[in-house]
């Protein structure tokens, strides 16, 4: 990653969400004080046991790091409130303290340059309702460092809010139980708005299962259903600048070290940034993302097509065969 020379002073906050990780608390902790904004939020999940416990207290002390001149504020949590629950509190906290400014959770390192970049798009953007959210990943890059001067807007983007920005104005819209849902569902609101057939599937999966909570731990899939109803849209930097190094264990979501999201290259913008001449997708190249990183392969798909049609007992049997053991 070349090196980075900032513009001009850093004027906008902070917030980073965190839990039990300090390894990688500590990482985006460091990234925050190489950038040294003028104030800090820093919030900390509960724990559920002892252990869990310790390990926050942990995790909170690192507040300690703050060693530039910066207004620092914390929302440490007495008990454990969970991804959905803490995350949507921790975003509530921020935003009503503050009009719009920086997020980031405890395994998302960014470039020191994202916050200048995230500063520009915040100012030129502030009072246009088109615009959602500020991301900072870009996972299209394959490491490859093409035109970092730029951005693009995307309206397909389902989720991965790998360090973003954004402004009350969006968060105020934001409905964790996603009470329009069966509306939107059964009128076929969004009946023009997806790029294909299996977009359309994909996303109602996820805004069905969000709603009825079978994703307990979800708060993004909200976020982005309410970007929808508003019809805004998301902007992607050009080249990657927040990693997510949260992947494996210890993770709620991330699990899986072998997904394709799971990329180590990081890169900075540069300046001045390059704008596009409209708030407007492009539809090819929001497709060939959600293809690529969203779209739930048919084999997975068929299998559960294929687990729905079996008797309970079946499904029961097999699913013990999976651990190594059949029940009798």
């Amino acid at each position: 990653m070349s090196a980075f020379t900032p513009p001009g002073p850093l004027r906008i906050p902070v917030l980073i969400a965190a839990f039990t990780r300090y390894d990688t608390t500590r990482q985006v902790f460091e990234a925050v004080r190489a950038a040294r904004p003028p104030r800090l939020y820093f919030a900390c999940d509960g724990g559920r046991n002892e252990a869990e416990w310790e390990k926050c207290r942990r995790v909170r002390s690192l507040v300690e790091l703050v060693d530039w001149p910066c207004e620092v504020r914390t929302l440490f949590h007495e008990r454990n409130m969970g991804s959905k629950y803490g995350m949507a509190a921790n975003f509530d906290w921020f935003f009503a303290h503050e009009p719009e400014g920086v997020i980031l959770e405890d395994d998302i390192v960014p470039a020191t340059s994202f916050f200048w970049f995230a500063q520009e798009l915040l100012e030129r953007y502030r009072h246009d309702e088109r615009v959602w959210a500020i991301i900072g990943n870009n996972l299209m890059t394959d490491g490859k460092v093409v035109d970092p001067d730029g951005y693009w807007f995307n309206g397909h983007g389902y989720g991965a809010y790998w360090g973003w920005a954004s402004w009350r104005r969006s968060w105020a819209r934001f409905d964790i139980d996603m009470k329009r849902w069966p509306e939107a569902r059964d009128k076929d609101l969004f009946k023009d708005f997806f790029l294909s057939r299996a977009e359309r599937r994909e996303a109602h999966m996820l805004f069905e299962s969000t709603w009825d909570r079978s994703l307990p731990s979800a708060w993004d899939y909200q976020f982005e259903f309410a970007r929808m109803l508003a019809g805004a849209v998301n902007i992607i930097p050009n080249v990657n600048l927040c990693r997510n190094i949260g992947f494996g264990d210890g993770s709620t979501h991330t699990v899986n070290e072998s997904d394709p999201r799971n990329q180590e290259h990081l890169h900075e913008a540069v300046f001045p940034l390059r704008h596009p001449a409209e708030v407007a997708i492009d539809p090819a190249r929001d497709l060939a993302y959600f293809d690529r990183f969203l779209r739930t392969p048919t084999r997975v798909l068929l299998k559960g097509w294929i687990k729905g049609l079996l008797p309970a007992r079946a499904r029961s049997f097999i699913s013990g065969l999976k651990r190594g053991h059949a029940g009798h």
